[in-house]
């Protein structure tokens, strides 16, 4: 749970879908106590604190898992050197592909569970074999597909993406409002 409105609904969907759900919240910084100093980001000691609220809010256990040696080799480090190098790798799609979907899903499998779940903007679809397909959300203008392009099909099959047939993140925002989330007008 990262603090905003999505993953908070996402969690609040899985819940509602029948899952037994923990919230998680990642410590990706370097330097515990940063704070919010703008309208975007993620991952400051305010966003953990209204996971955390979000979390007591729906009953579930929270935690908060400290990736940041792992983020800062894996992100920081691997863009500077891209950028470097005269390349602009894209850090949003890094972190999904070595965060979330690498050490968050490979310690979630560890610790014995199904799978994990995010406030991302995709669908997963299963064809008649079985196969599971990411493809694009229903709001293709919050679509973020492209930044879980690089997913593999074992990730795949251990991801839920709860937003994805969403229509618009104003839905999104209306039902956070409707649950009592203070989220729900967060940047």
């Amino acid at each position: 749970m990262s603090g905003g409105v999505d993953s908070a609904v996402a969690a609040a969907r899985a819940i509602d879908a029948g899952h037994e759900v923990v919230g998680v919240h990642l410590a990706l910084s370097r330097q515990p106590g940063t704070l919010r100093t703008g309208a975007r980001g993620c991952c400051t000691i305010e966003d953990s604190m209204d996971a955390q609220r979000v979390a007591g809010m729906l009953g579930i256990p929270y935690y908060v898992w400290d990736f940041s040696e792992r983020f800062k080799a894996d992100v920081v480090d691997d863009f500077v050197a891209e950028y470097t190098a005269g390349r602009t790798p894209n850090p949003c799609m890094r972190c999904n592909e070595r965060i979330k979907f690498a050490a968050l899903l490979d310690k979630a499998i560890a610790l014995g569970f199904d799978a994990v779940a995010t406030g991302h903007y995709a669908s997963i679809v299963t064809d008649e074999h079985g196969n599971r397909e990411l493809h694009r959300a229903a709001s293709w203008a919050k679509d973020q597909s492209y930044v879980l392009g690089v997913l593999t099909a074992d990730q795949l099959a251990h991801a839920m993406f709860p937003l994805g047939a969403t229509p618009s993140k104003a839905e999104v925002r209306a039902e956070a409002a409707e649950r009592g989330f203070a989220v729900a007008s967060k940047p």
